[in-house]
């Protein structure tokens, strides 16, 4: 089972491997919290009533430089110098690359595919998404 997430709480990027992390996820939503060094405390991060937060999947793939694919990252196709948005699609249980006209069709090789960045850290791109 795939447990890599990030989280966009409206300023940061935040990890699941960011040291005292912890992601708590109920029937009604979820919510990020980070340990103190010191104590017990929890610190609230972000949750999903937030309206600028987002949690994000990890893909369980990786691009040609080794980095991990997540939800809303921006890939670059070497081989047809496009660039997608990855996508999850819930009533399909899958991701894909949007490619701006239905679900996103084609296959792809992961190692042929580069993050060049995200939704929420470079929404720049989103004008040269298709």
């Amino acid at each position: 089972m795939n447990t890599a997430y990030r989280v966009w709480d409206g300023k940061q990027m935040h990890y699941w491997d960011d040291e005292g992390m912890d992601l708590i996820i109920t029937a009604v939503g979820w919510r990020l919290y980070r340990h103190t060094d010191s104590s017990l405390h929890l610190i609230r991060i972000a949750d999903s009533t937030q309206k600028n937060a987002a949690l994000m999947w990890n893909t369980g793939l990786k691009d040609k430089n080794g980095k991990m694919i997540y939800d809303n990252d921006f890939i670059l196709d070497h081989n047809t110098d496009t660039k997608f948005v990855v996508k999850y699609d819930n009533k399909q249980a899958g991701f894909y690359l949007d490619i701006g006209i239905g679900n996103g069709s084609g296959a792809f090789m992961a190692g042929d595919l580069e993050i060049i960045g995200d939704v929420y850290q470079n929404p720049e791109l989103l004008e040269g998404a298709e």
